[in-house]
């Protein structure tokens, strides 16, 4: 596709980072040849701090439940918050727009998310148990545009 990357030694991985409107996306995408499957995993460039990671994982949560495609999880001794999106392809058939469509789809998804975790990392402690996650989400300022229907 033209993007830059960088190959991960003794590994079946490239990483790479993407500008995207809200926040740059560090992006790991790795095949399990043996088994036909390629796994897109991508980065949250937030860390949440750990007075903040109940409220941050009920948002994952409820972002998950609306998912048709991957899902959110945050590795709960880091605070770091990651996109997960996984294919089975036919055995030695790796299809290019289906690959580029699941970091597509990674990097639109991090970037989706960032604004509303940003939102609850930013609150200080004493008003968490104010703040209400499902009328966070209803945010619609915190969306990034739509893209350009003639791109």
């Amino acid at each position: 596709m033209g993007w830059h990357y960088r190959e991960v030694a003794g590994l079946e991985v490239i990483e790479s980072e993407f500008e995207a409107h809200h926040t740059k996306v560090p992006l790991h995408m790795q095949v399990y040849g043996d088994v036909s499957i390629a796994s897109v995993v991508a980065q949250v460039g937030l860390t949440c701090p750990p007075t903040h990671r109940s409220k941050a994982a009920e948002l994952l949560m409820r972002v998950n439940k609306e998912l048709n495609l991957g899902n959110f999880e945050m590795d709960w001794d880091s605070g770091i918050t990651f996109y997960r999106l996984t294919n089975i392809f036919p055995p030695n058939r790796h299809d290019e727009r289906i690959l580029a469509s699941l970091v597509h789809t990674a990097v639109a998804e991090v970037d989706r998310l960032a604004p509303f975790l940003g939102e609850i990392c930013q609150t200080p402690k004493g008003e968490l148990l104010l703040l209400n996650v499902p009328d966070l989400l209803k945010r619609a300022d915190l969306l990034p545009p739509a893209p350009d229907a003639e791109a």
